[in-house]
């Protein structure tokens, strides 16, 4: 299955991936209300090439089972490679994003419940690298790109970890070692450190998302600290709940009275009843409905 993998899962698929995920110069400056506008609140604009290149590599997966799916390493080359970084990434991307953007009704309790857990697999499999091996650190991209290009680098290593009910503590780590790079190297403080009531709202999640990103002019210090906030903010829903309530319904679970007034409060959360039905029915039945058989 690996030797058939490798067919579907290439480095040309990588590095696509990075580009698509981050389409900004690597060593130009970035407006980040703009970037930031791009990557987290629109629509991919070329939805059909990036389910023209993952959908097969996706599928297959779903047939193997978490059991069986092989070492990733065996698709990268080896860590101390120029290239490892970027593939690496391209890689996570495939388990992490590519799902969010393409898959929809009953599928999407494969992006949380099945591609979830490979891409937290394979972060942890990253983190036995040595330090100066790891694709996320700044070692490994300093002489090629922008810190305006590495917060990004770094906001898509660490996605799936907040995308993860059961790895926040690693989350709110990695974060701060984003921020503390941008503070060093910019010579700043991050003011949402003085702003717990917004960094630690119980609807701060929502809140920061109907408003919408940073305005213009944004640079590197406000962007990343902006994108910062947005992460730390995943924690207190699930420090009061134990799990994330917009979850729920993609892992066939029922909001409890307290969920569901979060969700009310939230506004943004949605899911179509019969789909959370048909996924709870399958999650009681012990069964998954096939990867693009959710019609």
């Amino acid at each position: 299955m690996t030797a058939d993998l490798r067919t579907l899962l290439t480095p040309e698929l990588f590095r696509f991936l990075v580009d698509e995920w981050i389409p900004f110069s690597r060593t130009d400056p970035i407006e980040f209300a703009e970037a930031i506008a791009a990557s987290l609140f629109r629509r991919r604009a070329d939805t059909a090439t990036i389910k023209q290149k993952t959908w097969p590599a996706l599928k297959a997966l779903s047939l193997l089972g978490l059991d069986h799916v092989p070492d990733l390493f065996a698709f990268l080359p080896p860590p101390e490679d120029p290239d490892f970084p970027t593939q690496a990434l391209g890689l996570l991307l495939v388990f992490d994003q590519a799902p969010r953007t393409l898959l929809k009704g009953v599928d999407v309790r494969w992006t949380y419940a099945y591609f979830g857990e490979i891409s937290i697999k394979f972060l942890q499999q990253l983190q036995t690298l040595p330090s100066q091996l790891h694709p996320a650190g700044w070692n490994r991209w300093k002489d090629s790109v922008s810190l305006e290009f590495f917060v990004f680098v770094r906001l898509w290593f660490n996605a799936p970890l907040w995308h993860h009910e059961k790895m926040a503590t690693q989350g709110v780590s990695f974060t701060d070692e984003t921020r503390q790079l941008v503070e060093r190297a910019t010579n700043t403080r991050d003011p949402y450190r003085d702003q717990p009531d917004k960094r630690w709202h119980l609807h701060g999640f929502p809140n920061m998302l109907k408003e919408g990103g940073p305005k213009s002019p944004c640079g590197v210090v406000p962007g990343a600290f902006w994108i910062s906030c947005l992460l730390d903010v995943h924690k207190p829903p699930l420090d009061l709940y134990g799990r994330y309530p917009w979850q729920n319904g993609a892992f066939g679970r029922v909001n409890t009275p307290d969920e569901a007034d979060w969700l009310d409060t939230a506004e943004i959360f949605s899911m179509d009843p019969e789909v959370r039905e048909r996924i709870r029915q399958d999650v009681e039945a012990g069964k998954w409905t096939p990867l693009g058989d959710s019609d």
